[in-house]
């Protein structure tokens, strides 16, 4: 039976095959060299169009003079938002290099495990970040000295931007090479290029995403996937112009929806970034009525803040006009209580709505129209130049011809299965993924990648209505997302194992409505039945906190139970917890328990 495949409505857009820097600077600018591009929110200092590419290829051409680096080596940046980001990550892609972004909540081991299968040599951070970097590289650098040869640190000040008011400077880290150094060591005359078959074979960003199962995978992302995504996503975004907007960005631009939207989309757009270290409720609002920000990328856990803080009523919200919520699922009774909070009279309008993307699509496929926003939970059209098919039964993955592979009927659920150009070149040294991931796949893969040739399985359940529109309605995977984050269940499973008094765990995801998000909640068979088990939980909630990143903490609870759920094979039948942790919270929200935890905190 021939597939259903669903198209866009919007038509193909051209595809180019140049470098991700080319299609950012191109030869005959668009925009004047004057206008800002970026703003630090809390300071007010400004890079603009003309200083970022300065500085971007005078930090190309220090890596490559002083650092040694090549053209296909890869840097991590492990870094808050600053106004670095853009001269480090343009400056790289300059010089050729690939570039990893490290969460900066990573431990020392999350870090490690990132930094060593990315391949990583550089790494550029800040004096904040500079403990958990040091711990890593002691592990895998030969020695002291290689270690620090491979640190770049990132300034605390703005004094290395020409024109910007001087401050104090901090005293540098002796043997650690600053950024100022290497701004300082001339400006590349040749930018590397990657035309043809070079843009679609080389990647340009490895950002890791978490599957179910073992550590987080490197994703592939080409020079032609990114100047692609850009492309496609201009023709279903909300116009925005270098007269009249200008972008809030709050997201952290480790993660690739704030990496691709907020960094990248804007500059190529001509308009202003005003930039958050991190999200902070009254910041953001005092940042709004300063700078008079037109448009944000939120999670939304962050329009839970503005239906509820008092700090909305407290500044002049009334230039935002649009909110664009992305990495989780939108509902309708949030928007409107938003909507109330910040426009009670409907003047200015406000719009919020949503899109659909993975970090393995380069993020954004799907995009809600401002006309379509009171379609709540719709995540809008298929962009153009992408292709879409809802699979009901692959036969575990294990089809190898369209016979046998079963697509949903019409207006039925099933799998989203996405091709087209934006889809990642594929996950790095991890072949087994791929071949789960992809249809059809062979093994050995093909010599070379051909973009767009084959379906991604993205895991997602979703379903298209009669007028065309695309809704996601459940998630075939187990990960549990926390606020726009990404966590596998198998990875908290595998740390708790390592507790000394753990013989069994289960994670699963419990829904908090009023955080709009899902907090993982554990399972735990003890190895010694402790004497207070509520105690022992609470002990193992804080315990694990010193394992793993903020956002992978048991915020939904730790239950002691005799036995985890599992059939016959081995599998844990996460269905059957779910079950049992609805019955034990009996309509309670799981973030009551993290109030009481603060509560006691306090005592």
């Amino acid at each position: 039976m021939a597939p259903r495949i669903y198209k866009s409505p919007y038509p193909d857009r051209p595809i180019v095959q140049h470098s991700l820097y080319a299609h950012l600077f191109p030869e005959n600018a668009k925009h004047p060299a004057h206008l800002p591009a970026y703003v630090d929110a809390a300071s007010g200092a400004t890079l603009i169009r003309s200083q970022v590419e300065d500085l971007a290829l005078r930090f190309a051409q220090g890596v490559i003079t002083k650092k040694s680096a090549k053209r296909g080596d890869t840097l991590m940046l492990f870094s808050p938002n600053s106004l670095c980001w853009p001269v480090v990550v343009f400056g790289a892609l300059a010089a050729g290099l690939r570039i990893t972004f490290a969460n900066v909540s990573y431990t020392p081991d999350e870090l490690k495990h990132q930094y060593t299968d990315s391949h990583a040599y550089l790494i550029c951070t800040t004096r904040g970040n500079l403990k958990p970097v040091i711990k890593m590289l002691q592990a895998v650098a030969p020695s002291v000295a290689e270690a620090e040869r491979r640190v770049i640190i990132l300034p605390d000040d703005f004094n290395w931007i020409p024109d910007a008011p001087r401050t104090k400077a901090m005293k540098p880290i002796p043997r650690l090479t600053a950024l100022d150094e290497l701004l300082g060591l001339g400006k590349l005359e040749r930018v590397e290029r990657f035309d043809g078959v070079d843009a679609e074979q080389e990647t340009a960003f490895l950002c890791y995403s978490s599957g179910t199962t073992g550590n987080p995978k490197g994703v592939q992302t080409t020079h032609q996937n990114l100047t692609t995504v850009l492309d496609i996503v201009y023709v279903g975004f909300p116009v925005i112009t270098p007269k009249d907007d200008r972008m809030l960005a709050v997201l952290p631009f480790y993660h690739i929806y704030g990496l691709v939207k907020l960094l990248l989309y804007p500059f190529m757009c001509g308009v202003t970034t005003i930039v958050m270290e991190h999200f902070d409720p009254i910041k953001f609002c005092q940042s709004v009525e300063r700078y008079k920000a037109t448009i944000s990328l939120i999670v939304p856990p962050v329009l839970v803040i503005m239906a509820r803080h008092d700090c909305v009523k407290q500044y002049d919200m009334s230039s935002l006009r649009v909110l664009f919520s992305g990495a989780a699922p939108l509902g309708g009774d949030l928007v409107k209580a938003v909507k109330k909070r910040l426009r009670p009279t409907n003047e200015p309008s406000l719009h919020i709505v949503q899109g659909y993307g993975l970090t393995e699509t380069s993020p954004t496929t799907h995009l809600q129209h401002l006309k379509d926003e009171s379609r709540f939970g719709c995540i809008g059209d298929l962009l153009p130049n992408l292709e879409v098919r809802l699979v009901v039964d692959d036969r575990d993955g294990m089809a190898k011809t369209d016979d046998e592979v079963v697509d949903a009927k019409e207006g039925e659920p099933g799998e989203i299965w996405i091709r087209g150009p934006s889809i990642m070149k594929g996950y790095l040294n991890n072949p087994t993924a791929n071949s789960n991931s992809f249809y059809p796949y062979s093994s050995p893969p093909p010599s070379k990648y051909v973009p767009g040739s084959l379906w991604f399985k993205t895991g997602d359940v979703g379903l298209v209505d009669r007028d065309g529109y695309f809704w996601i309605v459940d998630r075939k995977k187990e990960l549990i997302k926390y606020k726009g984050f990404q966590v596998p269940p198998a990875e908290l499973e595998s740390v708790l194992l390592a507790h000394p008094n753990i013989a069994d765990a289960a994670v699963i995801s419990v829904e908090s409505a009023r955080e709009s998000t899902e907090l993982p909640r554990a399972y735990i068979v003890p190895a010694d039945p402790p004497s207070d088990p509520v105690t022992f939980g609470r002990e193992v909630q804080a315990w694990i906190k010193t394992k793993v990143a903020r956002h992978k903490f048991l915020r939904g609870g730790v239950i002691v139970v005799e036995v985890i759920p599992k059939s016959a094979s081995g599998k844990i039948l996460r269905r059957h917890l779910k079950n049992q942790a609805l019955k034990e919270l009996g309509g309670k929200d799981p973030a009551e328990d993290m109030d009481a935890d603060k509560a006691r905190s306090k005592l």
